[in-house]
């Protein structure tokens, strides 16, 4: 198949969230399954920083070709083995700090930008594709446009239109602007309606791709389920509900070569399920990086993560008196709202047993999948999340609100999955801070037996959490569709 993804973001080029890993991954899985791949991402100015060189202009596009009095330039960045990757150039547009805003503010032009990154992709397409997989509400205009008409300098798409799929990475943001913008987006007039693009008196564009976009996925089957409900579909639920062909939830892999405690560059001592001798290792660094006692006889509780309400912090901040008297080490790394880094930085310097650092580290979040024995996820939602599998991956036994993609993916303890071998985290309900309480008292249970803890680790270990499993869903998924477009 002759697949383009566009997309706001993908590893290793530029990342701000789980969507860039998916999106990375994904298109390296699927060219190295023989498909034509194609990923469009604009050319921000972390993509430079990161040190990738993007080629000479290959295509420069002006308002005749965008639709938009903008301008914008193609390059390619080379690469071999993978997926095409081609950037949108714009200066005045990406080329600033924050891919969508800085400090906590989205930059006031985010519609403009990716209006003019949507058109500029469809612009560079040099071959008609079978598959237009666009992401979140930055690129969902991509697929309103191939209903609306597709800018005049799109014409190979002009030629065939191709078959178009969304992928929801997270409901909650939703590319919502004022109608006083409308002008922006290039579209006509009689685009501005409530079975399109108009919400509440403004502007919605993920809206727009859901209901325009030939089919809709996310990130796991059970976020699938939930966004159809007004609890998770952040006032889209009835448009989902509505939708001809279902949402079809597909979970998310992980990069099983960035994430191997058997072959990682961050860890001084790798180890694999056989030989974990390599995770006490990382124990002792873990501690001494973060300024705790260097104990094996109490459990080490990480957590790595946004920190915002979405990611549970408030059940954390709920219990923050009880941290000190727990017989055990907590770590917490991690950036976001800063009532929250405030928060994390008293419970450090309030309790020896806490350690904390506001930051995102690459290195520092290998470290702490490492050395912990027990990973804190406590999402109030979640549409897949990918450090539960890593931490399974890496014999840390993860700790989940029973939502989402968490749900999917960690069989939660009770004397059934102890006795059958198949437990693999600790799963908690509901979302309060006794339920998450509780699920800390059953880690630190579960520590005082060795036995019951090694079969939960072993099981975590050796589930299969790669993208071969997921990859191959979506090519099914892909192929199904074609079928039932062509019809």
């Amino acid at each position: 198949m002759r697949i383009v993804h566009i997309s706001p973001e993908a590893v290793p080029y530029a990342k701000t969230g789980g969507l860039a890993d998916v999106v990375g991954a994904l298109s390296a899985y699927l060219s190295r399954s023989g498909h034509a791949v194609t990923l469009f991402l604009p050319l921000y100015r972390m993509i430079r920083e990161a040190g990738f060189d993007p080629g000479p202009v290959e295509l420069e596009l002006g308002p005749a070709e965008l639709g938009l009095p903008a301008e914008a330039a193609i390059r390619s960045i080379p690469s071999t083995g993978g997926p095409s990757v081609r950037v949108v150039d714009a200066p005045g547009l990406f080329d600033r700090d924050g891919l969508y805003g800085i400090e906590g503010s989205d930059h006031p032009d985010n519609l403009l930008r990716f209006a003019v990154f949507c058109r500029a992709a469809l612009c560079a397409i040099e071959e008609p594709p079978d598959i237009l997989h666009v992401h979140d509400w930055q690129s969902s205009l991509a697929a309103v446009l191939l209903r609306s008409g597709p800018p005049p300098g799109a014409t190979a798409i002009l030629e065939r239109l191709p078959a178009s799929v969304l992928t929801l990475h997270n409901l909650a943001y939703q590319g919502r602007f004022a109608q006083e913008s409308w002008p922006d987006t290039g579209l006509p007039g009689e685009w501005y309606r409530p079975d399109r693009l108009e919400y509440f008196g403004g502007i919605n564009l993920l809206k727009g791709g859901l209901l325009t976009a030939d089919r809709v996925t996310t990130v796991s089957p059970g976020y699938a389920a939930e966004i159809s409900t007004p609890e998770f579909g952040f006032g889209l639920e009835g448009h989902i509900q509505a939708l001809t062909h279902p949402v079809e939830g597909i979970l998310n892999g992980i990069d099983t070569a960035a994430w191997n405690p058997a072959d990682d560059a961050f860890l001084d001592a790798p180890y694999d399920v056989e030989d974990r001798s390599g995770k006490a290792v990382a124990r002792q660094e873990l501690q001494r990086e973060f300024g705790l006692p260097e104990s094996s006889g109490v459990p080490l509780f990480g957590l790595v993560s946004r920190l915002v309400d979405q990611k549970g912090i408030p059940l954390i901040e709920a219990l923050e008196q009880r941290f000190g008297a727990w017989p055990a080490q907590f770590v917490f790394l991690g950036n976001g709202e800063s009532r929250y880094e405030e928060m994390i930085e008293q419970l450090d310097l309030a309790n020896p047993n806490v350690g904390s650092r506001v930051a995102f580290s690459e290195r520092l979040a290998h470290l702490v999948e490492a050395g912990s024995d027990f990973f804190l996820m406590p999402s109030a939602f979640e549409p897949c999340g990918l450090n539960q599998m890593i931490s399974q991956r890496y014999g840390t036994i993860p700790i989940v609100h029973r939502v989402g993609g968490l749900a999917d993916s960690v069989i939660g303890i009770t004397p059934e999955t102890l006795a059958d071998g198949s437990a693999t985290g600790i799963v908690f309900e509901p979302f309060d801070p006794d339920s998450f309480a509780a699920a800390i008292q059953d880690a630190l249970d579960l520590f005082t037996r060795p036995a019951a803890m090694e079969d939960v680790i072993r099981a975590g270990m050796e589930t299969d959490f790669s993208w071969q499993a997921s990859g191959r869903r979506y090519e099914e998924f892909y192929e199904r569709m074609l079928e039932q477009t062509s019809e």
